[in-house]
């Protein structure tokens, strides 16, 4: 008994003012499938998207007032930085205590593991990250290899397409900006002969150039949520399936 009350009173002061190990943030916003799919990578374990992931171009989504549910006990939101609505959902959400970090959405798979670092730095998950990494450098070794047999093929790009054709070893002879074509444009294309244009699913514009040339045209992604996509790796796959079989 006296041993009781000797020790309880000092087991309550070690609780009470010991500090303890933070637990992890786990509850992430995404902007887009994009960084929801980086936040997965990094050992999210929940990730709410704000856009729908079948949508062509997710940064001009409109809000919904639906969409304010998706702060609700959330700690951190991902974005990119040109999502008009994220900054608008950050005023009018009651949730003032959630943290924003703004990623670079660019898809190089160094890029990519740097932003989920990133993350995973903030999320205390970076043993998770870790082991994510290793497995999503298998995965693209292993496209890779499939993709050998069109490396250095020419190919005419999307500005936003350019990260997918440099990893898949593409020779970029020409580089072309969103929007509508120039004739300019068309004509300095054609000059190059190219075997392959690569376009966005997203928001195509180079189409004018595979149909003069008579060359080879296909369609990549950035954003997941095409054909069910979901994961980084699954970008990547899809993309790669787009070149194998444009040449089969």
């Amino acid at each position: 008994m006296r041993f009781d009350k000797v020790l309880w009173p000092f087991l309550f002061c070690v609780i009470l003012f010991c500090p303890t190990t933070p637990m992890a943030k786990e509850i992430v916003v995404a902007s887009t499938s994009l960084a929801g799919a980086i936040a997965k990578a990094a050992g999210a374990k929940e990730v709410r998207v704000i856009t729908p992931g079948e949508m062509r171009h997710p940064p001009e989504y409109d809000l919904r007032p639906s969409d304010l549910l998706k702060f609700e006990g959330a700690d951190i939101v991902v974005y990119g930085g040109y999502e008009r609505m994220v900054s608008k959902l950050l005023e009018t959400s009651k949730n003032k205590n959630i943290l924003a970090i703004q990623i670079d959405t660019g898809t190089s798979p160094e890029n990519l593991m740097v932003q989920a670092r990133k993350i995973a730095a903030v999320l205390k998950t970076e043993k998770e990250e870790q082991i994510w990494e290793e497995d999503f450098l298998r995965k693209l070794e292993g496209l890779n290899e499939k993709l050998s047999p069109f490396s250095a093929k020419r190919a005419v790009v999307h500005r936003f397409a350019q990260p997918f054709a440099k990893w898949a070893g593409l020779s970029i002879v020409q580089v072309i900006a969103p929007g509508e074509l120039t004739p300019k444009a068309i004509a300095e294309a054609l000059v190059q002969k190219p075997d392959l244009v690569v376009d966005m699913l997203h928001f195509p514009t180079a189409q004018t150039i595979a149909v003069n040339a008579k060359c080879k045209y296909i369609h990549v992604i950035n954003f997941p949520g095409v054909e069910y996509t979901k994961s980084l790796e699954d970008i990547f796959k899809y993309n790669s399936t787009q070149l194998i079989n444009a040449f089969r």
